[in-house]
């Protein structure tokens, strides 16, 4: 059997729900594994509650359709009458067998003109579906009836296709899998991760090597969000253990991180879909950890796996010989290789790695770049831009997915902004408008009674600041930013937001972002005059960092408000050093306080240094005051240099001053200063103090 052979059926269904499900039972009546999914799967569970015949046909709405991933159907059914959610419909499509059928199904009337219901989730208040004529769906239609698409409409007579030959779960690995496994078997690295595009055969590799790592002896724990990710993975473990009725060693994340058990290897599956401070702990729960996930698509966290969550092994310290070995796999197994449903799905979302292009840009000539600002249906004119831009944010940003595409296309308040040369997108920024809030639902949102859809900078000065006045502003948030990375550090992205600050002059009060404070990206935000005003309390899921937020004021009454904002900020921000921010990095701190100019030179209150204050910190410097004696004047004095940007976060023993202040420990930072014992770590306090404070 040729690979082509095994290519899927894709289909495209018309009618009711009634009429297509009659039609979809006749093609699948000798299939064993059969999906129906929808927006709303109400309608088909009424009428499969009903007798009939075989298959039985399970059903999943598209807020469930995640749980399907690591699953393996014959056929699956994606009723998108109602509504379309681009990430189900990618990751669906990537369950379904080879020689099954991937079917679609419309009404018989104007699909296009009929209310969207999943649209709501992608509109920020007021709008409503019914208000808004979706581009998406104009998109999405003329995908499906291009001549590069594989769906063919069903004949008049139905036949019911061929049953699929049972999964083997025993069959041999290909040379790809052996080959990873023998890198894996080979223990040379502290951390594996197994990067391929879904189909590949992970889950069998994976559920194989666990097999014969425990019948070699080995302590071996699996992880992944939940079971049903590991569906296939157990039934390769299951078959390889045969009669020996050992179950697969499986923990949830929580309950292993919990675990006081060290393991020899440890295998996490779906790992994308787990957040990353987890993944960097359960990296520490084994001698060796093997992280697999997808590296385009249907997660939507793939790539930025990739490229923080890569960062991070191969950074870490390790006796074994690499810190990270990356293991790939390309040629797919759960259908033949050139698949059309895989390449549609990926030309129409986006989801693939762009091809090598020998003509792609190096260098910056600034005189030859075009900027533009695109809005919804403005795109559908611009497909080869739409398509460069999409696949740069794709490989730039942790949280890109297939709805990425859909709110880009159908928020009204949305615009996407774009450095391009030659028809290549340099630099990109997705921007959306906020604020304008009634003052009746500012109160409400201050008082924690309503949440509104979208509005984050508002709604979060709002409810976490009490900001009375901050919902009647516009803000105009840059939500994603994005440059090639081979144009980066060129100044490119500094230029894009150079062009939306002109184009925001008379347009708005605000511009604004928020993200995931890491030291080179706050840099990037101070360096364009981007002003913090709020951090966030927890971490976020899935970057594992603070969430910081900051704004440029654009109006007169913004500047105003700005300094009055970013001096509450400063207040707050050192108080929370004590009380909650105690594992952020001691650089980033540094950096972050050495940019907060005081409004009018006025330290906060717990950085004020009184007269008294100065003859303690004279007592320590030029005589014998102990240092334990002075440590609340300590913490203000280093605080006042910190605000006045009199400390470097590149120097060792600025460092250690800082994180002797703040109570926490100062070991690391005492061998990186190259000082032993306390007494040399006060006598570098003293001659700091002494040059930059008396």
């Amino acid at each position: 059997m040729t690979q082509s052979d095994r290519h899927r059926h894709c289909l495209l269904l018309k009618g009711s729900p009634n009429e297509v499900l009659s039609d979809f039972r006749q093609l699948c009546e000798h299939f064993s594994s059969v999906l129906i999914s929808a927006h709303d799967v109400g309608q088909y569970d009424e009428l499969l509650a009903s007798p009939s015949s075989l298959p039985p046909l399970k059903t999943c709405s598209f807020k469930h359709a995640r749980q399907e991933l690591g699953s393996s159907h014959d056929a699956i059914l994606v009723d998108l009458s109602q509504g379309v959610s681009a990430s189900a419909f990618a990751i669906l499509a990537g369950t379904v067998r080879g020689n099954g059928v991937f079917a679609i199904a419309l009404p018989n009337e104007d699909w296009l003109s009929m209310t969207d219901q999943d649209l709501a989730r992608y509109l920020p208040w007021p709008y409503e579906p019914a208000q808004v004529t979706s581009a998406f769906k104009r998109y999405l239609l003329d995908q499906l009836q291009s001549e590069a698409s594989p769906f063919r409409s069903v004949p008049d007579q139905v036949t019911a296709l061929p049953a699929l030959s049972p999964v083997n779960a025993n069959a041999p690995l290909t040379k790809e899998q052996t080959d990873a496994q023998a890198d894996l078997f080979a223990e040379q690295a502290k951390s594996y991760v197994l990067i391929a595009p879904r189909g590949r055969g992970k889950s069998t590799l994976l559920g194989d090597s666990i097999a014969k790592l425990i019948q070699a002896g080995k302590r071996v724990a699996v992880c992944a969000p939940n079971q049903e990710a590991i569906v296939s993975l157990k039934a390769r473990f299951d078959q390889q253990m045969n009669q020996n009725h050992i179950s697969l060693p499986f923990f949830a994340p929580d309950a292993l991180i919990s675990d006081s058990s060290y393991w020899d290897f440890l295998f996490v599956d779906e790992a994308s879909m787990i957040p990353l401070p987890l993944l960097m702990t359960l990296n520490n729960k084994a001698e060796h950890a093997l992280f697999s996930t997808t590296d385009y698509g249907y997660e939507g966290a793939g790539k930025g796996f990739g490229i923080r969550f890569c960062h991070h092994l191969a950074s870490q310290k390790t006796p074994h010989k690499h810190a990270l070995k990356t293991l790939t796999l390309n040629q797919p197994i759960r259908w033949g290789g050139n698949d059309p449903l895989e390449n549609w799905i990926n030309n129409c979302f986006f989801l693939a790695p762009p091809e090598n292009n020998a003509n792609t840009i190096k260098d910056v000539d600034k005189a030859t770049i075009e900027y533009s600002k695109l809005t919804g249906e403005q795109w559908l004119t611009r497909s080869p831009l739409l398509a460069d831009t999409f696949q740069l944010l794709v490989s730039a940003h942790y949280q890109t997915s297939p709805d990425n595409l859909r709110w880009v296309l159908d928020d009204p308040s949305v615009s996407t902004h774009v450095l391009h040369r030659a028809g290549q997108v340099q630099s990109v920024a997705i921007m959306t408008k906020e604020g304008n809030l009634p003052n009746t639902l500012s109160q409400e949102v201050m008082q924690g009674k309503r949440r509104p859809r979208g509005h984050l900078v508002p709604q979060s000065l709002l409810a976490h600041e009490g900001i009375e006045n901050a919902g009647q502003f516009t803000y105009w948030r840059i939500s994603r930013i994005a440059t090639d990375p081979s144009l980066q550090n060129q100044g490119l992205a500094s230029q894009l937001l150079a062009q939306i600050n002109s184009a925001a002059q008379q347009n708005c009060d605000f511009l604004c972002s928020s993200f995931a404070a890491t030291i080179d990206v706050v840099s990037f935000w101070l360096k364009n005059g981007y002003v913090p005003i709020r951090m966030g309390t927890a971490k976020d899921h899935a970057s594992g960092g603070y969430s910081l937020m900051v704004v440029k004021p654009i109006s007169d009454s913004a500047r105003h408000l700005t300094s009055k904002w970013q001096a509450t900020f400063i207040e707050q921000f050192t108080l929370n050093l004590l009380l909650q921010y105690s594992d952020l990095p001691t650089e980033l701190i540094l950096l972050m306080l050495g940019q907060c100019s005081p409004a009018q030179g006025k330290l906060p209150t717990l950085a004020q240094l009184s007269a008294k204050d100065l003859q303690d910190i004279a007592l320590f410097v030029e005589h014998h005051r102990p240092f334990d004696s002075i440590r609340a004047v300590f913490l203000k004095a280093t605080l006042s240099l910190a605000l006045q940007g009199q400390l470097d976060s590149q120097k060792a023993t600025h460092r250690l001053l800082l994180e002797a202040a703040l109570g926490r420990n100062t070991e690391h930072s005492r061998q990186d200063a190259k000082l032993a014992g306390k007494k040399a770590m006060h006598q570098s306090f003293k001659a700091i103090l002494s040059t930059l404070l008396i």
